[in-house]
C-alpha cells in the first residue's frame, strides 16, 4: 500500500483535524498493542525490574499513598 495519498490528504487537514486523527489512530494502535507478544528485550527488562523490586521491596510505596501525594499536588 502506498502511503503517499494518505500523507497528502493529511497535510490538507487543519491542525485540530490532524490532532483528532492522530488521537484516533493512537487509540486503535493501543487497542491492538495488547495483542502483540512481548519482545525478548521487553521480557528481559521486566525480569530485571521484578528482580530489582524483590531485592529492594522495602523501597516501594503503596499505590494509594503515591496516588494521594499526586492528587495533593494538583
Amino acid at each position: 500500500m502506498n502511503a503517499e495519498p494518505i500523507i497528502q490528504n493529511f497535510r490538507r487537514l487543519s491542525a485540530a483535524e490532524k490532532i483528532r486523527l492522530v488521537q484516533q489512530l493512537w487509540d486503535e494502535i493501543a487497542d491492538q498493542a495488547a495483542e502483540l507478544p512481548l519482545t525478548d528485550a521487553q521480557k528481559q527488562l521486566l525480569d530485571e525490574l521484578i528482580d530489582e523490586h524483590e531485592a529492594n521491596s522495602d523501597d516501594a510505596e503503596p499505590w494509594e499513598q503515591v496516588r494521594d501525594e499526586i492528587l495533593r499536588k494538583l
